[in-house]
């Protein structure tokens, strides 16, 4: 009997410290917050985030006294190697890491007469221009009927052939296009693909209105469609955290 106590007194031990280095392992995530604008989001303990400064290569010392519409602007860097230049770099967003980034802005009055779904889609990538060609994007999932305390916003998942972002608002709409060569069939997603894998983007975004439409607050995380399928669960997570107050 004694025997069995010791043995029971042991188990007791090794569970107890289980617990007790399960309470003192780093926390899998990271709040990033910001107490004016009542908005904050979650991000893995091992990515990076920039701040306004940083992101957009402002100095430390004084600034121009002129409007700033932005309220809030973080950056977010999933590479093991972190760098604030990876932040919505036009030339590597198709990238193996994921990349992000947060906006709260002021609207205009131009702004906040043009506000809508279709503005909060479109807020950053041209994704209504990019899907007239199901070759170029496609959306993967679609709400637009998002609404929380009184915000209301879009969320939606979508991929870009990378090489098609540059082109998108150049096009004359009066113009005839040429019928395309087989190269272009195959760049644009004919026969050849397979063997040319182009890349694709791949993103996750929400954006919200306020009640009343002075402000937009918007998220976004995306890599290469192969990098978002390995991290399908911390850019969910990251972007399903996006909160706003009023």
């Amino acid at each position: 009997m004694e025997r069995m106590r010791t043995v029971a007194g042991r188990l007791a031990a090794v569970a107890l410290g289980g617990l007790l280095l399960a309470s003192c392992a780093e926390p899998a995530y990271e709040y990033v917050r910001n107490t004016d604008v009542r908005a904050a989001f979650k991000i893995p303990a091992d990515w990076a985030s920039y701040s306004e400064e940083e992101v957009l290569g402002l100095g430390t010392g004084p600034q121009a006294d002129t409007p700033d519409p932005i309220r809030w602007l973080v950056g977010i860097d999933g590479d093991p190697i972190p760098s604030v230049s990876h932040v919505l770099n036009q030339s590597n967003l198709a990238g193996d890491h994921p990349q992000g980034i947060v906006l709260v802005q002021d609207l205009s009055f131009i702004e906040r007469d043009a506000a809508s779904i279709q503005y909060l889609r479109n807020f950053i990538f041209p994704v209504d221009e990019l899907i007239q060609d199901d070759s170029d994007a496609q959306v993967l999932t679609y709400d637009d009927d998002v609404q929380v305390e009184g915000f209301r916003g879009v969320h939606l998942e979508y991929q870009f052939r990378a090489a098609a972002l540059a082109s998108a608002g150049q096009a004359d709409p009066n113009e005839e296009p040429a019928a395309p060569s087989d190269l272009q069939r195959a760049l644009l997603g004919g026969s050849g693909v397979g063997v040319l894998s182009p890349d694709f983007v791949q993103v996750n975004q929400t954006a919200y209105l306020d009640p009343a439409t002075n402000r937009v607050y918007f998220m976004a995380v995306l890599c290469s469609a192969e990098c978002y399928a390995r991290n399908r669960g911390d850019i969910d997570v990251t972007v399903d955290s996006w909160t706003v107050l009023p």
